[in-house]
């Protein structure tokens, strides 16, 4: 399962697996895997997490019995906060929401 945040076909799609996305969004202070928000409002919450959420170390990758948690490398949340800031800015610029689900 994942996670994908788009404003429309013209602005680069950014997907994540769902854990990867919760963590993210948990940083931007969102609670819903499923959503949308303002361009404004959603970027001016990327450079606020961009600015102060410490240095990502990662989680090592975890298996239950059938289950596998793969991890997350160090420094991907800042990574796909900065993705997320290009993708808000693009949507910002063509006057559009910024959804994800």
């Amino acid at each position: 399962m994942s996670v994908t945040f788009f404003a429309d076909a013209a602005v680069e799609e950014v997907n994540m697996a769902n854990a990867n996305a919760a963590r993210v969004l948990d940083v931007l202070g969102y609670d819903e895997l499923a959503g949308d928000a303002e361009a404004d409002d959603f970027l001016g919450r990327v450079l606020v997490a961009l600015a102060l959420v410490p240095a990502d170390t990662g989680r090592p990758p975890t298996a239950e019995g059938r289950f596998v948690d793969c991890g997350r490398r160090a420094g991907y949340v800042l990574e796909r906060l900065e993705d997320l800031r290009v993708l808000a800015e693009e949507a910002r610029a063509s006057g559009l929401p910024v959804y994800w689900g």
